[in-house]
């Protein structure tokens, strides 16, 4: 009986291990068939990556692009250095868009997991961008908006130099100062003064949060024709604000039920 049962094991064992030298050729086969088919893009993709941001500076993203101007009638400035922008708008896009900010070296693993697994339940189309913030700057800054795998690994390729080259705040302030909020807005200060006619240190949480909820997608969320659809973003920035502790139950209520209400200026 013992005798019977050790040469089901070994015969088990056996399969096994022929099972996984396999998978180990399988794998050796597919990885080479994609070193020299898609090596030289992704190593032109590299270079070119490396070459954008080698050749940035600070000054790359302090030219706000709605009047290619640091001020607005050359008095009020729309460009905020990071110790100018409120805590509050750094936490809500953290906690909105990019919750892992501060632990990640520009690109989330978990993220582009997440965006492979959306692949291939998607027919092969890419769904879900898993962009951190500093992903999403690359993009703004550098790149298009073009959804193909090339943009993508340059885009990872810039945002890991980026994070190299820059602090998380200065990160943190280029994208506030840079991302889109429709309306020609580009960035926060500048969609401040168009919607509520205010300099965003000026505004409240739930207009902070307003603001914020724009640029995951600034058509759908355009607050002139779609005010509905910006004002449940809104309602989900709070509750991840409040999610990851940034505000307490009190300001989460009284930041909900406050009515927004536009004021374009001129």
């Amino acid at each position: 009986m013992k005798k019977k049962k050790n040469n089901r094991n070994n015969f088990k064992n056996k399969t096994l291990s022929k099972v996984l030298h396999f998978l180990i050729i399988i794998i050796i086969l597919i990885s080479g068939f994609i070193y020299f088919k898609y090596w030289p893009t992704i190593s032109f993709l590299y270079n070119d990556a490396t070459k954008k941001v080698n050749n940035c500076t600070i000054d790359t993203f302090n030219t706000n692009k709605s009047n290619n101007l640091n001020t607005l009638n050359n008095k009020d400035p729309l460009y905020l250095k990071s110790s100018f922008i409120p805590q509050d708008v750094k936490n809500a896009f953290i906690a909105i868009e990019d919750k892992d900010f501060y632990n990640h070296g520009g690109v989330s693993v978990k993220a582009v997991f997440r965006s492979i697994y959306s692949i291939f339940t998607n027919d092969w189309r890419i769904t879900q961008g898993g962009s951190t913030i500093t992903q999403q700057l690359s993009r703004n800054v550098f790149l298009n908006f073009d959804k193909n795998y090339e943009r993508k690994v340059e885009e990872m390729f810039i945002a890991t130099k980026l994070e190299q080259k820059f602090t998380k705040d200065q990160i943190l302030e280029f994208y506030i100062n840079n991302i889109y909020f429709s309306n020609n807005a580009y960035g926060l200060n500048t969609a401040a003064k168009k919607f509520f006619n205010k300099d965003c240190r000026e505004l409240n949480l739930s207009q902070i949060c307003f603001l914020v909820a724009i640029p995951n997608e600034p058509q759908y969320y355009d607050p002139i024709k779609h005010l509905d659809n910006t004002l449940q973003r809104r309602n989900l920035v709070l509750e991840k604000m409040k999610e990851y502790n940034y505000i307490t139950d009190e300001q989460y209520k009284n930041a909900i039920n406050y009515k927004i209400i536009l004021n374009t200026g001129k």
